[in-house]
């Protein structure tokens, strides 16, 4: 298992990132610190940050050379820059032509092997072919940063590993990053602002469940593709232009049903959170598909991620015989269920969604057992498989103090899924190429990275109901299957 620094949390898919508050535990992240790591430098996990946000300069990008270390340019403040995009957007670019090639100027100075151009505009390709211009975008600031700043710094890791061998098919790859702050409003001018300034032909790893219809109509008028991200909800199934790069919302909450068939706790409780909609929705399929498995709901309950102490859902719970508990809530709400129905010496069998935990959960004794299904490779699976090698090795070599999760490996398998689909895009990057490259895909899994993915031309993707399964056991994160994936 990855080593337990840098972020703590996990992103969580049946239960948003917007409900990481400070309740959870865990270390808040600055806005500066977060673009600081988009841009290449190192995540800052070990402090607190303040509780009033610094405002950040306008206009200012961070030059990004292959070195992974962020330099500030002339003009910016510090290693973390911004650029301004619509609506106040806030966004950063990452990445550059490949091979010790050119970064982005804010200051519109020209430097040694770099482009030069303004912090709203994009870097000419140091080399014979254009770069490929990525967008990203997701709730990164606030009390929704500590889980989900991973993500961009992640993706930040991948660009740059891909520069390093080449690029794809020639071209470099650059990446723009947005905070939507989890506003919808800025979330939409944020995303048209990537499209129509920055020029962005696709989207990947996009973190923002709460947001993501916000943008969904425009993208579809454009036709310009999100290739992976949170896959919380159902806009993942009912969109043509949002591609999942693992399992799907529905048969993740199945997969917990069929876990608790295994494991012979056949009487089950859920539990959801009352923040989101699609908690809702959680309790309601859990409800209706139970007997599928064998599995009989006995008891159900809404509750808020904000509560102290679960003492009641849990006597109720045992009294109802259930030996199972469903959770769709974040990590911290997890922690403090258990912690509650232990006190009344109540142990059932836990489960929830991988991207709900966090590493800080394996150090909790009253979660031991808990399953997860997870939409992507185990990232704790230690190598033999060169697919995962790959995302060790990238981690090792341009962020050694990042620690594995859920978020970092789906936002690896939506680079890597990106980089397949676009390996014969040809000397002009589009949209089109992108969309013809996913389209193209049957049963695909990138070498281990992903369960089987199929996509079907100007349909919604259908249904991913294959998945790999994660547990705590003894004090740690593990992977009962290995890299191994299973199906309904």
């Amino acid at each position: 298992m990855a080593a337990r620094t840098g972020s703590r949390r996990w992103w969580t898919l049946a239960i948003l990132p917007a409900m990481a508050v400070s309740a959870c535990g865990g270390s808040r992240l600055t806005h500066d610190a977060i673009v600081t790591a988009v841009n290449g430098g190192p995540l800052s996990t070990g402090a607190a940050a303040p509780q009033q946000q610094q405002q950040e300069p306008e206009s200012a990008v961070s030059a990004l050379p292959q070195n992974g270390v962020a330099q500030p340019l002339a003009g910016t403040a510090g290693a973390g820059g911004v650029s301004g995009g619509a609506g106040n957007a806030t966004s950063s670019v990452t990445g550059g032509a490949a091979a010790g090639a050119g970064a982005v100027s804010g200051a519109g100075t020209a430097h040694p092997g770099a482009a030069t151009g303004s912090g709203r505009t994009t870097a000419a390709a140091a080399g014979p072919l254009p770069p490929i211009l990525l967008g990203n975008i997701g709730t990164y600031s606030g009390p929704v940063g500590s889980t989900t700043s991973v993500i961009p710094t992640m993706l930040q890791v991948w660009v740059q590993w891909v520069n390093a061998h080449g690029g794809i098919a020639g071209h470099p790859v650059q990446l723009f990053s947005a905070d939507d702050g989890g506003d919808p409003a800025k979330q939409r001018a944020e995303v048209q602002d990537l499209v129509e300034n920055k020029h962005v032909i696709a989207f990947i790893s996009n973190f923002a469940p709460l947001n993501v219809g916000a943008s969904i109509s425009y993208l579809e008028a454009k036709h310009v593709p999100v290739i992976g991200g949170d896959m919380a909800g159902l806009e993942w199934t009912t969109s043509p232009m949002l591609f999942p790069v693992g399992t799907t919302f529905d048969p993740a909450i199945e997969s917990t049903l069929k876990a608790a068939h295994k494991a012979n706790a056949t009487k089950v409780a859920a539990v959801a959170c009352v923040e989101a909609a699609f908690c809702e929705h959680f309790l309601n399929h859990v409800s209706e598909t139970a007997g599928r498995y064998g599995d009989q709901v006995v008891y159900s309950a809404r509750i808020s991620i904000a509560q102290p102490d679960f003492t009641g859902q849990c006597l109720q719970a045992q009294q109802s015989g259930a030996r199972a508990i469903a959770i769709a809530a974040d990590a911290g709400t997890s922690e403090r269920l258990a912690r509650s129905c232990a006190r009344q010496n109540y142990h059932p069998l836990y489960m929830t969604l991988a991207q709900g935990t966090s590493n800080q959960e394996a150090d909790d004794p009253t979660l031991d057992g808990l399953l997860a299904p997870s939409p992507a490779f185990p990232y704790m699976v230690p190598g033999g498989n060169p697919e995962i090698d790959a995302y060790h090795a990238a981690i090792r070599q341009f962020s050694p103090g990042l620690a594995g999760s859920g978020g970092t490996a789906i936002a690896w398998v939506s680079g890597e899924l990106f980089k397949k689909v676009a390996s014969n895009i040809g000397p002009q990057p589009t949209s089109d190429a992108v969309l013809n490259g996913l389209w193209a895909l049957r049963n695909e899994t990138l070498g281990g990275l992903t369960p089987p993915l199929t996509y079907v031309a100007h349909q919604p993707a259908p249904p991913v109901s294959c998945y790999f399964m994660v547990q705590i056991r003894g004090g740690r994160w593990d992977a009962p299957s290995g890299a191994n994936y299973e199906c309904l």
